[in-house]
């Protein structure tokens, strides 16, 4: 009787609803597997091109009682930019445009500067489950406040020994100039950045 309450409870605890719920408060580390930080910048006034940093780390202290009491700290290697240009460069072609987004001089500079990084200062509630966060944004050897729009997209919890889940998405927008990156060229100086995340409860 024991194991068949223990499956049902196990059961239930898997099915119901995350709203009906309240995630676990705090430290969460960002399950990479299942994570994407990337920007957009508008190439030649036409469309919107697409790059993506593939390492990066992301730590969140999380309290859903007062959630303007969270905390965000991010790192990321501008070195592991990707870009979809080695797929779809014509023919002969040997450009590697992510070598040159990552280490040229009038891009991330990845050789001269190793990491860009992120510490949230103020989290502002908006609605159940969105809400804004500012923090400082440093690369280039530049530190600005930026302001992130967040959104709470729920969590799991799981019987033990796993632990619970929360999913984040902020999405926000930058001017590369104010970072020292000069005006012009072919991407606009107004970059879109969007970071899909879940964590996991330590």
């Amino acid at each position: 009787m024991r194991r068949i309450l223990a499956s049902l409870a196990a059961i239930t605890l898997l099915t119901a609803p995350a709203v009906a719920q309240t995630a676990p408060a705090g430290d969460y580390a960002v399950d990479k597997t299942h994570a994407t930080v990337q920007w957009q910048g508008l190439h030649n006034g036409l469309s919107w091109y697409t790059a993506r940093f593939t390492s990066f780390d992301i730590k969140l202290n999380f309290d859903p009682a007062d959630v303007t009491k969270s905390k965000v700290t991010a790192t990321i290697d501008p070195k592991s930019i990707e870009t979809d240009f080695t797929k779809t460069r014509p023919a002969g072609s040997t450009t590697d445009f992510n070598s040159e987004l990552a280490t040229g001089e009038r891009w991330l500079n990845g050789n001269k500067f190793p990491q860009i990084t992120f510490a949230s200062t103020k989290v502002t509630k908006t609605g159940d489950n969105t809400g804004t966060m500012t923090g400082n944004l440093t690369f280039l050897g530049v530190t600005k406040p930026v302001t992130l729009a967040v959104t709470f997209n729920g969590f799991k919890s799981f019987p033990p020994p796993k632990k619970a889940k929360v999913g984040f998405t902020a999405t926000g927008k930058i001017n590369k100039t104010q970072w020292g990156m000069s005006s012009g060229g072919p991407i606009a100086d107004d970059i879109k950045i969007e970071i899909n995340a879940e964590f996991d409860q330590k």
